[in-house]
C-alpha cells in the first residue's frame, strides 16, 4: 500500500489555500551557544595562510569572514588572534556560504581541548560576557 505525500494546508489572505511540501522545511540542528568576537584569524591550509575575520566562537569551532574561496571538508592549521593571546588548533572547514565560513576544531587529545575551552572562556572574560562554553 502506498502512503499518501503529507502536506501542510496554509490559508492565504491573497491566494486562498495552497500547500506546502514537508520536504522544504529546515530539520532542527542544535548548535553550540555562540560568543560574538571580532578578531583576526589565520587559517593554513595546502600551503596557503588565508587570512579572516572571526564573527564568533563556541566550543565547537568558529564562524569567520574570508576573501579567498574555501572547500567544505578542508582540513588545516587555525591561528586564532584576540586580545588575549593566540592559539593554535587544528580545524576543518564545515560549510561555506558565500563569505561566511565554519570552521570544527580538530582535537586530537583531551589536554588540547581543554586548553581551547580554556583560551575561549579567556576571551569571554576579556569581552565582559559570562562563558559560553563548557570545561
Amino acid at each position: 500500500m502506498r502512503r499518501p505525500e503529507l502536506k501542510i494546508w496554509i490559508a492565504r489572505a491573497d491566494r486562498g489555500v495552497g500547500a506546502r511540501n514537508l520536504n522544504n522545511i529546515r530539520n532542527f540542528v542544535y548548535r553550540e551557544p555562540r560568543l560574538a568576537t571580532g578578531f583576526f584569524i589565520e587559517f593554513v591550509v595546502g600551503g596557503a595562510t588565508l587570512r579572516g575575520l572571526c564573527r564568533d566562537v563556541s566550543d565547537a569551532g568558529v564562524r569567520c569572514e574570508f576573501d579567498e574561496p574555501l572547500v567544505a571538508g578542508n582540513s588545516g592549521l587555525l591561528i586564532l588572534r584576540p586580545p588575549t593571546g593566540v592559539l593554535e588548533v587544528k580545524a576543518q572547514v564545515a560549510y561555506v556560504e558565500r563569505r561566511q565560513v565554519g570552521l570544527l576544531f580538530v582535537f586530537e587529545t583531551s589536554w588540547e581541548r581543554t586548553m581551547t575551552m580554556g583560551f575561549i572562556a579567556a576571551i569571554a572574560d576579556d569581552a565582559g560576557q559570562s562563558p559560553m562554553v563548557r570545561i
